[in-house]
């Protein structure tokens, strides 16, 4: 008898492929962890400024755009108001326009009365003033000329009322002296020479 193969021939080439690509992989990670500080940090760095970069660069018209979008709306509900304005003035234009709503408002307002037409008032006594309302003297008008009203005021004396602090003797023209000193003396007039 024949001693048979323990392996078969093609699922050990399989194997050390494996074993092979594995090991090459351990290979290339190591030389990449030792690359890595180097040449990633610079190109991660590079790969940040151009994404901000092409970020700042989108920025500005993108802003721009919805800026514009905006004033649009702004413009379009302005249009939409001034149009329903411009219909409401249309309409009364129109009201006015109308002869049977000018008759109507010359009946109302100034009380034009079309021929043949029979004019009835209706006073309410309630309305009518009572005879026994009397004014007080402050509310009756004055009617003076300004002149004599001026006049008048410089002749009356008005009213002043004395304190209680001031008491009797201190007169309304009477000037304030100064405490310590002593009153001075009225000058006495001269006799006129003859």
């Amino acid at each position: 008898m024949k001693k048979r193969p323990s392996s078969v021939p093609v699922a050990s080439r399989d194997a050390e492929r494996a074993q092979r690509a594995a090991e090459r992989a351990q290979r290339s990670r190591t030389r990449r962890a030792r690359v890595f500080p180097k040449q990633d940090m610079a190109s991660v760095v590079i790969l940040i400024s151009v994404v901000l970069l092409v970020l700042l660069a989108i920025a500005a018209p993108l802003r721009n755009y919805y800026e514009g979008r905006a004033e649009i709306a702004r413009a379009q509900e302005s249009i939409e108001r001034l149009e329903a304005r411009k219909q409401a003035l249309e309409s009364d234009i129109a009201m006015y326009e109308d002869d049977a709503f000018m008759r109507q408002e010359a009946r109302r307002r100034l009380g034009v009365v079309e021929e043949g037409e029979t004019v009835w008032r209706i006073l309410d006594p309630r309305m009518s003033a009572p005879d026994n309302i009397t004014t007080a003297a402050d509310e009756i008008p004055d009617d003076r000329e300004w002149s004599k009203v001026l006049w008048d005021s410089l002749r009356d004396i008005p009213e002043v009322e004395v304190s209680e602090a001031e008491g009797p003797e201190a007169g309304v023209g009477a000037p304030e002296q100064p405490a310590g000193e002593a009153p001075a003396e009225a000058p006495v007039p001269e006799a006129p020479a003859q």
